[in-house]
C-alpha cells in the first residue's frame, strides 16, 4: 500500500470523523455534476509531459497556458488544475473550465477509462458556507456520473475549511471497478463502501494491493544494497511493480537510481537512460515504460539539474528520449511548477 495512504487515511481519519457526521449510505449521490469529454479518443497512455504552457501526449502537444498545478490523462482529453479550478481540455485542444473544485486530488484508472476527484463545490455546508468534501468518479469516455459521496450534515461547530487543510489529500485512487477514498474502498458498480482494515502498517483498502494503477502495482518492498524483494510491510521501502509482476521499482527515496530490480531473482538491473537518476511516470503497455531521467549534481543548490522524458523497454531496459532536454529553472525554485508529468504537482 501506498505509504502516503497510510499517513493520511491512517493517522488524519480520526479528523474528518470529528468534522463531519457518519453516514450510512451505500450507494452515491445522484447530483449530476457535468464532466466534459471530447469527440475523439487519443493516445491516452503515451509519455506525456507538461512544460512552458504546452502539453505534450505522444506525438501530440495540446496549449494549456500557465500555470497547470497537476494533470491526468482520460481517454479524449486532459483534466487538470489550475489554482482551485478544474480544467478540461480536449484531444483538439479545445478548453473548458469543468468546476470550482477546491483541491489538486485527481485521479485516473490504469486504462484511463475512469476519472476521480475531490469535490467542494455544492452538498451541505458548515456554519461558515464551506461545503463538505465529496469525491465523484467519472466514466472519461461518456462524462456519465459513476459515483458521487452522499450528502451528510457536518457537525455542529466545524470548521470545515481548517479541517481540510489538515487532512488532504484523501483520494488514495481510481481503478475501473473501485474508488479508495478517505478509510473506504468504495465499489464503482453499485456505490457500496467497505471500510480499510487496521494492520500494522495502518490501514488496507480492500481491492488495493489487486489493482493496478497508471504506475503499476503499489507495493512493499524488503531488501538492501543491490537487491529488493516483496514485502509485508512498508517499513523497508515501497515500490511500484510491472504490470506483469517481473520487475520492481523502489519508490522509496528521490533522487532515484535508475536501476530495477528482477521480482523472482531480486538482482538489479541498470535502466539504460540518460543519467544516473530515473523517475518512474507509468506504462504504456505490459512491455513498455516511461519516465524522467534526472541529471543531479550533489554540488549545486538545486541538486536537479536537467530532465528529459523517456520511454524504456522493459525486457532490455534501454530507454528512447521523447522529449528534449529540460533545464531547470534556479530562478523559479519554490514557485509554479514549470515541468510536470502526469499525477505530480510538485516538480520544477
Amino acid at each position: 500500500m501506498n505509504p502516503r495512504a497510510v499517513v493520511v487515511a491512517g493517522a488524519l481519519v480520526a479528523l474528518v470523523a470529528a468534522g463531519c457526521g457518519s453516514s450510512t449510505a451505500t450507494v452515491g449521490g445522484k447530483e449530476p455534476f457535468s464532466l466534459p469529454v471530447g469527440p475523439t479518443e487519443w493516445e491516452a497512455t503515451a509519455p506525456a509531459w507538461y512544460a512552458d504552457g504546452t502539453l505534450h501526449v505522444g506525438e501530440r502537444s495540446v496549449d494549456l497556458g500557465e500555470p497547470v498545478d497537476e494533470f491526468v490523462l482520460g481517454a479524449t482529453g486532459v483534466y487538470w488544475m489550475r489554482g482551485r479550478t478544474l480544467m478540461f481540455t480536449s484531444a483538439e485542444g479545445e478548453t473548458e473550465k469543468v468546476e470550482e473544485v477546491g483541491w489538486r486530488n485527481l485521479a485516473v484508472s490504469a486504462d484511463r477509462s475512469v476519472f476521480a476527484t475531490v469535490d467542494q463545490s455544492r452538498g451541505p455546508t458548515d456554519e461558515y458556507g464551506t461545503h463538505v468534501l465529496q469525491v465523484a468518479a467519472f466514466d472519461t469516455r461518456t462524462g456519465e456520473q459513476l459515483y458521487r459521496t452522499p450528502d451528510e450534515e457536518p457537525d455542529g461547530g466545524a470548521d470545515l475549511e481548517d479541517l481540510y487543510g489538515e487532512v488532504m489529500p484523501l483520494l488514495v485512487g481510481v481503478s475501473d471497478e473501485h474508488l479508495f477514498y478517505d478509510s473506504t474502498t468504495i465499489d464503482l458498480d453499485d456505490g457500496s463502501a467497505t471500510p480499510a482494515s487496521a494492520s500494522p502498517d495502518g490501514e488496507v483498502y480492500e481491492g488495493y494491493a489487486e489493482t493496478l494503477f497508471p504506475d503499476g502495482f503499489h507495493v512493499y518492498l524488503g531488501g538492501e544494497g543491490k537487491r529488493r524483494e516483496l514485502a509485508d510491510s512498508w517499513v523497508a521501502g515501497v515500490g511500484r511493480l510491472s504490470p506483469d509482476r517481473s520487475t520492481i521499482f523502489d519508490v522509496s527515496e528521490w533522487p532515484t537510481q535508475a536501476v530495477a530490480y528482477d521480482a523472482k531473482t531480486g538482482r538489479q538491473r541498470a535502466i539504460d537512460a540518460p543519467w544516473e537518476h530515473f523517475k518512474l511516470v507509468g506504462w504504456s503497455d505490459e512491455d513498455t515504460f516511461f519516465g524522467v531521467a534526472e541529471r543531479i549534481d550533489t554540488n549545486a543548490t538545486n541538486v536537479l539539474r536537467e530532465r528529459q522524458v523517456v520511454t524504456c523497454e522493459l525486457r532490455t531496459l534501454a530507454c528512447t528520449p521523447v522529449s528534449p532536454m529540460i533545464p531547470t529553472d534556479d530562478e523559479n525554485l519554490g514557485g509554479p511548477a514549470t515541468f510536470l508529468v502526469e499525477g505530480s504537482s510538485d516538480e520544477l
